[in-house]
């Protein structure tokens, strides 16, 4: 049985073997009874999906001629503020604002140049009709800076 069965069965079940002091609640004190130390594994489980699940847009949109993607050693990650590009190599950080955040998203979800815009007033309100320029201004910068590539 493999680790991914291993989860699988945890979940269905609602057996989890987790040592007590593991991460398991934040605070030290009292061991929490097996309904709330479910919900707590539960919660970091999920929160570990939402995190990952930005890399996982990358590998799995389809790469067309125009399709942009993160470049190699480049990390997203989503936040409460936005959302932080990590380029592993040189240690940099960038934080994103919750609208630049959109727009990586969309390109993790393998959108064109061309596309972007669309998808963008799609979900976002634009009263002022700048958000497609910004959103191509932003992506020109990240492809400056490295951290985007065709």
């Amino acid at each position: 049985m493999g680790y991914s069965d291993l989860i699988r069965l945890g979940w269905r079940t609602g057996k989890f073997l987790a040592p007590a002091g593991e991460r398991l609640t934040r605070e030290r004190g009292p061991r929490p009874d097996p309904e709330e130390r479910r919900g707590l594994i539960r919660g970091e489980m999920e929160e570990i999906v939402r995190r990952e699940a930005a890399d996982a847009l990358g590998c799995l949109a389809p790469r067309g001629e125009a399709t942009m993607k993160l470049a190699p050693f480049v990390k997203f990650r989503e936040e409460k503020f936005g959302a932080v590009l990590f380029e592993t190599r040189s240690e940099k950080v960038f934080t994103l604002n919750p609208t630049a955040a959109g727009v990586v998203r969309e390109v993790l979800a393998g959108a064109s140049e061309k596309e972007l815009g669309e998808r963008l007033l799609a979900r976002y309100a634009d009263p002022a009709g700048k958000l497609q320029g910004e959103a191509l201004t932003l992506v020109r910068q990240l492809k400056d800076k490295g951290l985007l590539t065709d």
